[in-house]
């Protein structure tokens, strides 16, 4: 695989605690984590409760 020309497409995976990483082969070659259900989900989660908690301070104040 280092060898081939799929070596462009190894991504280190985008969620702050993973190192792993993943050969993109999706069709727009723009995948950003590991695994959706693990890494994606977590970084979801995370980013929408920053949201909530950030929006709440705002409507209180």
């Amino acid at each position: 695989m280092l060898l081939s020309a799929e070596i462009r497409r190894v991504r280190v995976c985008a969620a702050e605690r993973c190192a792993l990483r993943f050969l993109d082969r999706s069709p727009a070659h723009n995948r950003r984590w590991c695994s959706m259900s693990r890494c994606g989900n977590r970084t979801k989660v995370r980013l929408h409760q920053a949201r909530t908690r950030h929006n709440c301070r705002i409507t209180e104040s």
